[in-house]
């Protein structure tokens, strides 16, 4: 099998049971952890992390990244507080077992031209790149809306600009749908770098998220490209199939299953 399955546990229920219970059904047995029992992975606090760690790794879980928002915040922004953040994701990391944290490439001033600030972005992802393998960990770069990074030129100037194996990219199908980008164009751009894809699909007449092969994302189309050209890597389930937003996804239980299954189903 050239893929993993993986899965943003949160988006299942902030109980950590419920979220073991629903990846065990659904032969799920990675997770991507962005939160739990209602906190951001980086509010855990250290007898939570035992705590959680060992209720996942009894069930059987392990996990695939830690899903930081690092980088999410404004490019106007010190970046002092996010290096600080970074340095607890890496300890977060090591406490999980897992050596990959997911980042983001900032926003930029909306109604600007996001090329202003190319210099600001390219030299903190450059430094976030660095304190990265000082403190042994791989980055995962996401193509989130509204950030430097959103189309896959700039995220590909990106990644060619840190030009480090230990940074890829993470690939959602939905994020380019909804900024009108063609998702086959971006994924024959970025392709080459990426590790993980996020099973998020959506309709470009709404920009409503919908299970993977429902919507424009063209998810049969990449998925068969990369498993023809020995792609291996995580399939990270984000389907956002009940709430979206900026900061926060969601999608239950119920259509969880019907996220997994429409994946299965392609």
């Amino acid at each position: 099998m050239p893929y993993r399955l993986s899965a943003f546990a949160d988006e299942i229920s902030p109980d950590i049971q419920v979220q073991m219970d629903h990846l065990l059904d659904n032969e799920i047995r990675l997770c991507g952890l962005r939160g739990a029992n209602g906190k951001n992975v980086m509010e855990f606090e250290d007898f939570q992390v035992n705590m959680m760690k060992s209720q996942f790794f009894n069930r059987g879980i392990r996990f695939s990244c830690i899903g930081s928002p690092i980088g999410k915040v404004q490019i106007t922004q010190p970046l002092e507080p996010e290096l600080e953040r970074f340095k607890k994701a890496a300890k977060l990391a090591r406490a999980f077992e897992t050596k990959v944290i997911r980042v983001f490439t900032f926003f930029t001033p909306k109604g600007e031209d996001p090329t202003k600030y190319r210099s600001e972005v390219l030299k903190r992802m450059k430094v976030l790149a660095e304190l990265a393998k000082a403190e042994g960990m791989n980055l995962v770069v996401e193509n989130e809306k509204e950030l430097y990074g959103d189309n896959a030129d700039r995220h590909l100037e990106v990644l060619e600009h840190i030009g480090s194996p230990h940074v890829k990219a993470a690939f959602d199908f939905a994020n380019f749908v909804q900024i009108g980008q063609d998702p086959w164009d971006a994924w024959v751009k970025l392709k080459k770098y990426v590790v993980d894809i996020h099973v998020k699909d959506a309709r470009k007449s709404d920009g409503r998220e919908v299970p993977a092969g429902e919507g424009d994302g063209k998810v049969r189309e990449i998925l068969k490209d990369a498993f023809s050209s020995n792609w291996s890597g995580y399939l990270t389930f984000e389907p956002h199939l009940s709430e979206s937003g900026t900061f926060k996804g969601f999608t239950g239980p119920v259509l969880f299953k019907t996220a997994v299954d429409a994946l299965k189903k392609i």
